[in-house]
């Protein structure tokens, strides 16, 4: 059986305080066996790695060693249980759950007067807060009350009134939920397919804009359908390069979160993630101004949660976030002299997250150093970036990122002059890229310019395949199915620049002027 560190990640994602509080609760909710569970917390908390052996080896001769798994489970759930307690006041839906059992405690003991009190509380504090599902829990525990309370005098509670605002508030969880259905079916649709590469991918994701709700925004009266009506478009439009509405429904998401702050104060990764989707699109937009207010807002909204643990999740998403962002933009400003101290920045918070962030989260990331790397003709450290993604564990987590890693390292390993690598590599890629129905018109123009130029020893010998490259990559450019795969690499202003005898860099540098 394979040895878990579940239990080591959650301990060493504690703060100080949370772990001086699970110590307390652990004191009075484990009687004559607390030294136990707090001696293995204070044993696994020492390590900088989880080392199962260490921690046998240190508990010999106790009991509970012999039967290690089930004493760390028991203290996984025992920790979990602590930090539910102590986190409890902050979170508005653990406030209605308390509420709701102390409704059946008071329920059950005939005290109508206090129920429908507390009754009238909770349900306040379910509608200012948009939370449907616990208003119709509400609203059918009172109307049950209602109903069967025989004796107890009713001037609380409105029957009819509650009748008319159980109905009401069902036609939000309806309209909330089909938009749900259409968040996790575009959700689905990115996650499995990526950028529509033919007319079925298209005809998919039609399939999901085409629905009445998304056609018409002002059908989302909700928070919770505005929120998912947003993010749905904000994904169509960037898929479909329609960068207007993009970067208009990706700005729509940041304001809809910002006019309830008591949202944010909930769902900080949310924020967080809108904000990041925003300030993507107006670095492919070019809209600079609106960049640099986001990403300032971005930035300053992070400290609130440095050097605390118990917000090690978010730290590690607002790196990820802010460093792909930086690089993104630097490499469209052309901003060369920043790549370096980025890239080391990005490399130290990989050490510094390392138990935060699996390497399939890192992919995104990996394929833009390794294009920032080629720019400035680092083709070893571009190769290395594109290795990790194509040693990555599952291609069909981001397949988009894999299929571009092999294209892109075909260019690289050209470029740096690995031809005793490239007939193999050629092979593999094709074989990759057929295993996933992924070869469309871009990857057979360069499978087969890489294919022909292996057969030349140097570029003056190639000129005429240059031109062939350029003239078929320029006719596909403008095909809906193709552009987007040629707007992550500059596969034209590469060709030019062997045509000139120059750097890429110098041909990009002469087109921004």
């Amino acid at each position: 059986m394979k040895v878990s560190d579940d239990l080591f990640q959650l301990i060493k994602s504690m703060s100080k305080s949370e772990k001086g509080y699970f110590k307390k609760f652990a004191s009075k909710h484990t009687i004559g066996e607390k030294n136990i569970y707090v001696k293995l917390f204070d044993a696994i908390d020492m390590l900088d790695e989880y080392d199962e052996l260490l921690i046998k080896k240190k508990f010999k001769g106790e009991k509970f060693a012999d039967k290690l798994y089930s004493t760390k489970n028991y203290l996984f759930n025992l920790i979990l249980k602590a930090l539910s307690s102590y986190h409890a006041e902050k979170y508005v839906v653990s406030k209605l759950n308390m509420m709701m059992i102390e409704l059946n405690v008071l329920f059950e003991k005939g005290l109508f007067k206090q129920f429908k009190t507390l009754m009238n509380k909770a349900i306040a504090m379910a509608s200012e807060n948009d939370k449907p599902i616990y208003l119709a829990l509400l609203y059918n525990k009172a109307l049950t009350s209602l109903a069967t309370d025989y004796y107890a005098n009713n001037e609380e509670l409105d029957y009819d009134s509650l009748k008319s605002d159980t109905l009401e508030n069902l036609q939000k969880i309806a309209l909330n939920e089909q938009y749900h259905i259409l968040y996790n079916d575009m959700f689905m649709f990115t996650k499995e397919t990526g950028n529509i590469r033919n007319e079925k991918d298209l005809e998919k994701l039609n399939g999901i804009f085409n629905n009445p709700l998304l056609q018409n925004t002002e059908l989302a009266t909700t928070f919770d359908s505005k929120f998912k009506c947003f993010t749905v478009l904000g994904h169509y439009y960037r898929i479909v390069n329609d960068k207007q509405n993009w970067l208009k429904y990706r700005k729509e998401l940041v304001l809809l979160m910002e006019s309830d702050k008591k949202y944010i104060k909930e769902n900080p990764r949310s924020y967080v993630l809108a904000l990041n989707n925003y300030l993507h699109a107006c670095v492919i937009t070019d809209n600079n101004p609106e960049f640099g207010i986001y990403m300032k807002k971005l930035k300053i909204f992070a400290k609130q949660f440095e050097n605390k643990k118990e917000f090690l999740d978010i730290q590690s998403r607002i790196f990820l976030l802010t460093s792909d962002l930086d690089l993104n933009y630097s490499i469209r400003s052309l901003k060369t002299e920043s790549f370096k101290n980025i890239i080391s920045v990005i490399e130290s918070g990989f050490k510094q997250f390392r138990n935060s962030i699996s390497e399939n989260r890192k992919l995104l990331i990996y394929n833009r150093i390794a294009y920032a790397c080629f720019l400035v003709k680092d083709y070893d450290k571009s190769i290395e970036y594109l290795n990790r993604i194509l040693n990555a564990s599952n291609p069909k987590i981001e397949p988009e990122q894999h299929i571009f890693a092999r294209i892109r390292s075909l260019i690289v390993h050209f470029e740096a002059g690995n031809y005793d690598l490239l007939e193999y590599t050629v092979k593999s890629t094709k074989r990759f890229l057929e295993r996933s129905n992924r070869i469309f018109k871009f990857e057979k123009l360069i499978l087969d310019f890489i294919t022909k130029a292996m057969n030349f020893s140097d570029d003056e010998q190639r000129l005429e395949l240059y031109e062939e490259l350029k003239y078929s990559i320029e006719k596909i450019s403008n095909d809906k199915f193709e552009k987007n795969i040629l707007e992550q690499f500059d596969f034209v202003s590469w060709i030019e620049s062997k045509l000139m005898k120059t750097g890429m860099l110098n041909v990009l540098k002469k087109k921004v002027v």
